[in-house]
């Protein structure tokens, strides 16, 4: 991976704007703060990766962007991911396949949080622990998810144990 550049406090200043619109202050705050430096490396021609004090911590695809299933991971030994806002609960029959990258189907989905609306970046959690499997954009809305017995509900983007994982577990 090509480390670019530092972004500036301007920049910072947005990714922490939209990590409040999109969890909420008391969680955003928990994923970066203005007084941290950010670098920006390029993963692929569409996928960067953000550092927070070194530590990789979002995925930012075109005007997106979303922590990374590892930066939630950290987070889920000390809050209940399960019941944040963006999250996509589901059995433990679901967790092999989106290890292994597979969509979220719904027959699956044990909770959801009803505010999603397709489209949004969300976060896959399984409903044992509250552990982050994977990030994916919604292809339902939210209650929809909760009501259809099948079909796909979430197109995984970044999983545990994918290539990026890989890369940003070290």
């Amino acid at each position: 991976m090509k480390i670019k550049h530092p972004l500036s406090k301007k920049e910072v200043r947005q990714i922490m704007e939209d990590m409040k619109r999109i969890f909420g202050k008391e969680v955003a705050e928990k994923l970066i703060s203005k007084s941290d430096q950010v670098l920006i490396g390029e993963f692929d021609k569409k996928t960067q990766i953000l550092f927070v004090n070194k530590k990789p911590r979002f995925i930012k695809r075109e005007d997106l962007i979303f922590p990374l299933v590892i930066a939630l991971y950290e987070i889920s030994t000390l809050e209940d991911l399960r019941t944040w806002k963006r999250r996509v609960v589901v059995d433990q029959g679901a967790v092999p396949y989106i290890l292994n990258g597979a969509d979220v189907m719904t027959p699956g989905i044990v909770d959801v949080d009803e505010e999603i609306k397709e489209g949004d970046f969300v976060f896959i959690v399984e409903e044992k622990y509250g552990r982050p499997l994977a990030i994916g954009i919604a292809l339902l809305d939210g209650k929809t998810m909760k009501e259809k017995k099948k079909g796909k509900a979430v197109k995984v983007i970044h999983h545990a144990k994918d290539k990026i994982w890989e890369l940003t577990a070290l």
